[in-house]
C-alpha cells in the first residue's frame, strides 16, 4: 500500500491569518482597483498558464479570445468615454451660439424668455445658459432669434 504526502502548508492570500504577513511581502502590494487593464489580464492570463492541468491544456486559441475580447471591451470603454467627452463639448458649443440671441426656453410647461447674457457649466458639468440671473439648460431651448419680437400694437382707432 502507498502513503500519501501530507498537503503543503503553503501560506496563501485567502487565508486571513497569512494575509497581512504576505501583504509585507515585496511584490505583493495589494492595491484596490474597480476596473481592471490589459497588464492586469496578462498577469492573470500567465496564472493561469502556470497553473493549469498540464493533462488537458487549454488551446491556445482559447487564449488568443480571452485577449481578443478583453481588448473590445477596453476599446469600447474609451470609445464610450471619448463620446461623452465629445458630447459634453457639442453641448457647450450650442450654449455659445445662443450667447447674446433671444430665446424661449419651456420647463414643465412654463415659458421663460429672454436674451442670453451668459453661459457656463453647472454644478455637475453640465451646459447652461443664463437669462438675466436665472439657468437653463440649452435642450430646454425652444426657440431662438437674433432679436425680440416686436412689441404687438393695436391698429390705431380712428375717430369719426
Amino acid at each position: 500500500m502507498s502513503t500519501v504526502a501530507s498537503v503543503s502548508s503553503i501560506p496563501t492570500a485567502s487565508d486571513p491569518a497569512q494575509a497581512a504577513a504576505l501583504a509585507k511581502l515585496p511584490g505583493f502590494d495589494r492595491v484596490v482597483k474597480k476596473n481592471l487593464d490589459q497588464s492586469d489580464f496578462l498577469k492573470l492570463l500567465a496564472t493561469q498558464m502556470a497553473n493549469q492541468d498540464p493533462l488537458s491544456p487549454q488551446k491556445d486559441t482559447d487564449f488568443i479570445a480571452q485577449m481578443s475580447s478583453f481588448s473590445s471591451s477596453a476599446q469600447m470603454s474609451d470609445m464610450v468615454k471619448t463620446l461623452k467627452a465629445f458630447i459634453v463639448t457639442q453641448d457647450f458649443s450650442s450654449a455659445q451660439a445662443m450667447l447674446g440671441k433671444y430665446v424661449t426656453v419651456t420647463k414643465d410647461k412654463v415659458a421663460t424668455s429672454g436674451i442670453v447674457t451668459s453661459v457656463g457649466y453647472d454644478e455637475h458639468g453640465v451646459s447652461v445658459i443664463k437669462i438675466g440671473d436665472k439657468s437653463f439648460s440649452p435642450s430646454d431651448v425652444t426657440a431662438v432669434s437674433s432679436t425680440a419680437p416686436a412689441a404687438e400694437t393695436e391698429p390705431p382707432i380712428s375717430r369719426p
